[in-house]
């Protein structure tokens, strides 16, 4: 009986690691959605032993996350040749946490009730709680909008913000000067462009376009200097992407080379006019602020 629950724990694995990859591909979601669709899927399947009463089914059921994470890591490593570990990543404390949440929800709920699904007195109490819920949010929510695009009228453009311009140019002159190899204006035009991406799309959704091209491998904007890229690239490694091209077209201007005509090496990487608008004023802001 232990072999056969063992073998349907490696099951169901299987079928939460083509369920969760349905999911990444079809829907945008976070790394907390992640996880909780993993123990939804355990609250479910042990709802539904329950019902059966198949207890000893529901005793270690998180084992289910620890195979789904073993069969995630043969296929990014053998199938997709990819380094399923890279730090850049980020998805190995995705898994772990993942895991350890899934054993606590097993050894701590599921396996201190009989029934794991509602009753119809636990039901009727949340019928109520919905009732109310649906009658607040449908009072409310115009003041809630009234009160967003009130929000939105006073939000100044990262160009407009000459504090936080500042502070992170300091944060990245920390964190990335030793990585920037061009010098002089070249090197303010690069934080520039760091500052303003790193805005656009902080580490945080970086992590989770990581996290979505393990599953999809569809190009998009890599690294802190956002890059189109088909293959993962890191914020060290966008930098550097970065100055190569940037060189490149310094190199072809019949300028002085210590000119940097910001514009136009701006176009020559592919910015919009509202984004060249918006790193100019960063550029200068910082310039300003070097030569206080």
């Amino acid at each position: 009986m232990e072999f056969l629950v063992f073998i349907s724990y490696v099951f169901f694995a299987f079928l939460l690691f083509l369920f969760l990859n349905f999911v990444v591909k079809k829907f945008e979601l976070t790394k907390i959605e992640y996880v909780l669709f993993s123990n939804i899927y355990l609250v479910v399947l042990a709802g539904i032993a329950s019902c059966f009463q198949i207890t000893i089914f529901c005793d270690h059921l998180f084992i289910i996350l620890v195979f789904e994470f073993l069969i995630r890591m043969l296929y990014t490593t053998y199938l997709l040749e990819k380094d399923f570990f890279a730090k850049e990543d980020g998805v190995i404390s995705l898994y772990l946490g993942n895991i350890i949440l899934g054993y606590l929800v097993n050894y701590f709920i599921i396996r201190q009730v009989d029934y794991v699904f509602l009753t119809a007195q636990e039901l009727k109490f949340l019928l109520w709680v919905f009732i109310f819920a649906f009658l607040y949010h449908f009072f409310y929510k115009g003041e809630k909008i009234s009160f967003s695009k009130a929000v939105a009228k006073k939000k100044l453009e990262v160009g407009e913000k000459n504090q936080y311009i500042i502070s992170q140019y300091a944060k990245m002159k920390q964190k990335y000067g030793k990585d920037i190899q061009v010098k002089g204006d070249m090197r303010t035009l690069v934080y520039s462009i760091m500052i303003y991406e790193n805005y656009k799309r902080p580490s945080f959704f970086r992590q989770i376009d990581y996290f979505r091209y393990q599953f999809d491998h569809v190009p998009r904007k890599q690294g802190i200097m956002q890059i189109d890229s088909k293959k993962i690239v890191s914020d060290v490694e966008s930098i550097s992407l970065v100055e190569k091209k940037l060189e490149k077209l310094q190199a072809k201007k019949k300028t002085k080379k210590a000119v940097v005509e910001v514009e136009n090496l701006l176009k020559g990487l592919g910015k919009k006019k509202d984004e060249i608008l918006q790193i100019e004023k960063i550029y200068q802001c910082i310039m300003d602020f070097s030569n206080l």
